[in-house]
């Protein structure tokens, strides 16, 4: 199997390439051409002889403005002329113009190492060095060792340079397939974490707005024959509060699936928080729960995550008493101190937990205390949710932005 072939990221492009390349062609030229002049007529003699050692020199010098387009074509066009050139070139015109007509060459292999498979490098290499060593036996007939081993000497120059390149893009490209791996890592972390939160915001939704519908809905029931205004206002509730969790459960979804289809920006509306409580209060009131509200401290505005969490830290308390205590009576006090604010909802029973006192210390199959639990940890703070002497209480600390301060 050939070796998988890494993107490109050499010290220079092969466009940048060019100036060295042309300047390398030039100089080899010249002193190709001097040595063809210093050798005389050569063997075999006469001036066509003489003409087919330029063109030699020149197809050789000419090899190296392609070899980045064609690198084997280059290799082979480059290795084929020097042969014919060492081999027109007499023995005193190849001890000159051996090694620098072997420039070519050696840029043409540093071209096919680098851009191709190794094992098509290894076979175009072979081939060329092969080609060359016929010419310089040819020419040297045995009495210059060093000019039949100028050829693979120099090849394996151009190899281990090209070898370098290699090494080093391969390096860069494992640096960059790393980092990439490590960024989709983060937002696969960071999808499943957005994930958790939408369902958290759903169970809150869903657990408060059916808390709701559940007792209207019973006391619909009892009074529907009786007082059939009472049941038509219950009705009402029931109305306005599931559509009230329709629109914000499609607002979740809607989130997902823009998640799901990548978009960053989806049409949201905005998140309740601690200024929504007014209407929060009204929904737990017509549940049969009435909630006195108490603010210490001076109201501030909260970060966007604090201000929803403590929202639904709320939302879960007032829905807890809903469904475990109603009718009853509640009491939430928002404080507001320096590095954060403390939520605290307390009732005082009601009936059902009169009857069951262990009804609310894990809320039964459900999720309500652990989630806050989580808003809560989420910051820093501390959650204690237990029973009184008289109902149930939960506390809430959460630092805001002030504690990092």
């Amino acid at each position: 199997m050939d070796d998988p072939q890494v993107p490109s990221a050499a010290p220079l492009s092969a466009p940048r390439w060019v100036p060295v390349d042309v300047v390398a062609a030039v100089l080899t030229g010249l002193a190709l051409a001097t040595a063809i002049a210093v050798s005389g007529s050569g063997t075999p003699a006469g001036p066509g002889w003489t003409a087919a050692r330029y063109l030699a020199a020149g197809a050789a010098c000419a090899s190296l403005m392609f070899r980045w387009r064609f690198p084997v074509a280059a290799l082979g066009v480059a290795s084929g002329s020097v042969a014919l050139f060492e081999a027109l070139a007499g023995h005193f015109g190849a001890v000159h113009g051996g090694i620098v007509a072997l420039i070519p060459v050696t840029l043409a292999v540093y071209s096919v190492v680098v851009t191709s498979a190794r094992r098509v490098a290894l076979a175009a290499v072979g081939v060329a060095v092969a080609a060359v060593e016929v010419g310089e036996f040819v020419t040297a007939r045995g009495a210059a060792g060093s000019i039949v081993l100028s050829a693979p000497t120099l090849a394996a120059v151009g190899w281990l340079a090209a070898e370098n390149v290699r090494a080093r893009r391969a390096h860069m490209h494992d640096v960059a397939e790393r980092a990439a791996e490590r960024e989709r890592e983060r937002a696969r972390r960071a999808s499943a974490e957005e994930r958790v939160r939408i369902a958290r915001e759903l169970h809150d939704v869903v657990a408060h707005a059916m808390s709701i519908i559940a007792v209207r809905s019973g006391v619909a029931r009892m009074v529907l024959d009786v007082r059939p205004d009472e049941a038509r206002e219950a009705l009402g509730i029931i109305e306005g509060t599931s559509r009230q969790a329709l629109a914000e459960m499609r607002l979740l979804v809607g989130v997902l699936r823009d998640a799901d289809a990548g978009d960053l920006q989806p049409d949201r509306g905005p998140a309740p928080g601690l200024a929504s409580l007014p209407e929060l209060v009204a929904h737990i009131d017509h549940a049969g729960v009435s909630v006195g509200v108490s603010v210490k401290g001076e109201p501030r505005p909260l970060s966007p995550g604090v201000d929803l969490s403590a929202y639904r830290i709320v939302q879960e308390a007032l829905t807890n008493v809903v469904r475990h205590a109603a009718p009853a009576a509640a009491e939430l006090t928002l404080s507001y101190r320096h590095d954060e604010v403390v939520i605290e909802v307390t009732d005082n029973g009601g009936a059902q937990l009169k009857a069951s006192p262990s009804a609310r210390t894990g809320d039964g199959a459900g999720h309500g205390i652990a989630g806050m639990r989580e808003r809560v940890a989420v910051y820093g703070g501390k959650l204690v949710a237990e029973p009184t002497a008289s109902g149930f209480r939960v506390l809430a600390r959460i630092p805001t932005e002030q504690a990092a301060s």
